[in-house]
């Protein structure tokens, strides 16, 4: 017998081979892949709320649609992976490179421009892509990065790694951090649970500081949320 979590999963890993064949096409220009796989992830968050029953609050007071931003997410779920090309069209992410080489995902990841990072040689890495990361962001693309650079149990911010410092120096920008806290819904592994996954854009970070009060200042704003959300569980 299925449960909803178990049958939410078969549906989301056929979605990934089927509309990945599918939408092969879609891969000649980075526009089509945009939007076919803004359908995708559309049709998995719907399917996360109609079969599980997760109620999805996003709290956006800062991000305009049409503008470029940095933006620095904890991670504790697929989720978060996919919940950006939903709401926003023009959306990369900085990942690790190994995820290049996944059949499927791999492909579209490549042609949507996501950036693929080296982490034995993470901050050469982000100093060399800087400029092209601030030459997106002036054309409007949400650059999206997980600063704690792995995934984080649930209820948990780990610490920030000092590539957004250095990325953050090179392009002259600030950055919005995000709280999410998907991983009491959505875990690593086991069943895929009927919560509520909060998304909360935070007020923009800039440069001011010193590099390791920087980090720990975004750190401290994820810490405060974290902690609120924890409370009225």
């Amino acid at each position: 017998m299925f449960n909803s979590s178990k049958l939410f999963k078969i549906l989301f890993y056929t979605s990934i081979i089927f509309m990945g064949i599918l939408f092969i096409p879609s891969l000649l220009s980075k526009r089509s892949t945009r939007f076919a796989v803004r359908i995708w992830s559309k049709l998995i968050i719907f399917l996360l709320q109609r079969i599980i029953g997760v109620e999805i609050i996003f709290e956006n007071k800062f991000i305009n649609k049409n503008q470029g931003y940095l933006l620095a997410a904890n991670h504790q779920s697929i989720f978060e992976t996919i919940f950006f090309l939903k709401e926003f069209d023009k959306v990369i992410y900085i990942i690790k490179k190994e995820l290049k080489l996944i059949p499927i995902y791999g492909w579209y990841a490549s042609r949507l421009g996501n950036i693929f990072l080296d982490r034995r040689k993470r901050i050469s890495s982000i100093k060399t892509l800087s400029k092209e990361i601030g030459s997106l962001i002036k054309k409007g693309y949400k650059i999206i990065i997980f600063p704690e650079g792995t995934r984080q149990k649930a209820n948990t911010i780990g610490h920030i790694k000092p590539g957004l410092y250095v990325m953050l120096k090179e392009i002259e920008n600030s950055v919005h951090p995000i709280y999410i806290n998907s991983g009491n819904t959505w875990p690593k592994s086991g069943k895929i649970h009927k919560n509520e996954i909060i998304i909360k854009v935070l007020p923009s970070v800039k440069k001011t500081y010193e590099k390791i009060e920087f980090l720990n200042t975004i750190r401290d704003l994820l810490i405060k949320e974290n902690e609120k959300y924890k409370k009225l569980k």
